[in-house]
């Protein structure tokens, strides 16, 4: 009887493990190499430490909207190539190209008035300045030859005394930044443009006809400024009302003799809104304004 059970266990120990490729219920599961190979290559590689892969990526992953942690991705934009809205319209844009697209944009050589004695601002100086962006409509430089001979569309005027805005024919796209500020509004290639420039009611009186180019344009302009430092107002400085271009910017720009106003007071509820019919309506008044006459 002893032999036999010795024998028994002999067998029982030499027999080989058997292994199934899939799993059995229970924590115990004895598992092959095959199965175990399988189920560890679908998990996901071990994130390494920051700094120790440069290679870039194409894509950020990122949460969906659903919720219990589905993700998405998200492709970027690295302006290697032209944008292409139907493919990269919902990209992510890298620092690079987006520094590329800020340095590159164009701009445009303007002026602004500045305080000279902060709290009475009774003193204005004109201060050079350069502004991202294109002049005119913002979406292409003006050819202000093309619209000498052009007649307007519409018009608008910012009272220099500040009563009612005034506007005619087609809306002024570009809203008026300060009283006295004038628009026109043009048929320019396929669509339309605004030209917009500044209105001054100055003492000074050199006799001149419509259309005329005073010799004093540092007077004009420092009457301007006067009756800035006052806006709105309605006893402006001079009963001479003068006109200049100001959007597009452009160093031909200047003074010019629109009309005269008895008493002075009129200059400044009129002499926005006259500066802008005649632009819209005269070609030989507009070619003076543009400075091409």
């Amino acid at each position: 009887m002893k032999r036999i059970l010795i024998g028994t266990l002999a067998v029982m120990m030499a027999m080989p493990v058997m292994a199934d490729d899939t799993p059995a219920t229970g924590d115990k599961t004895t598992t092959s190499q095959p199965y175990v190979k399988t189920q560890v290559d679908l998990k996901q590689g071990k994130i390494p430490a920051a700094g120790t892969n440069s290679a870039l990526g194409e894509s950020v992953v990122m949460y969906t909207a659903n919720g219990g942690g589905e993700i998405g991705e998200r492709g970027i934009y690295t302006g290697a190539t032209d944008y292409d809205e139907s493919e990269d319209a919902d990209k992510l844009i890298t620092a690079s190209a987006l520094n590329t697209a800020f340095t590159t944009l164009p701009t445009t050589d303007t002026t602004t008035l500045e305080c000279a004695n902060p709290g009475t601002c009774t003193l204005w100086t004109i201060i050079d300045q350069t502004a991202y962006g294109v002049s005119g409509n913002g979406t292409t430089t003006i050819d202000l030859s093309q619209l000498v001979n052009t007649s307007g569309t519409g018009v608008c005027a910012k009272r220099l005394d500040g009563t009612e805005y005034y506007t005619y024919g087609v809306e002024c796209s570009t809203p008026l930044s300060n009283f006295g500020d004038w628009g026109v509004v043009f048929p320019y290639n396929d669509g339309t443009v605004q030209v917009s420039g500044i209105s001054a009611c100055s003492s000074v009186n050199e006799g001149l006809s419509v259309g005329g180019i005073p010799t004093n344009q540092t007077g004009v302009q420092n009457d301007y400024e006067f009756n800035m430092s006052r806006a709105p107002t309605n006893s402006p400085y001079g009963g001479q009302c003068y006109c200049k271009l100001t959007n597009p910017s452009t160093s031909a720009a200047r003074w010019v003799f629109r009309s005269s106003y008895y008493p002075d007071s009129g200059c400044a509820s009129g002499c926005a809104i006259e500066c802008a019919i005649r632009v819209y309506g005269y070609s030989d008044f507009r070619g003076a304004v543009f400075g091409a006459n």
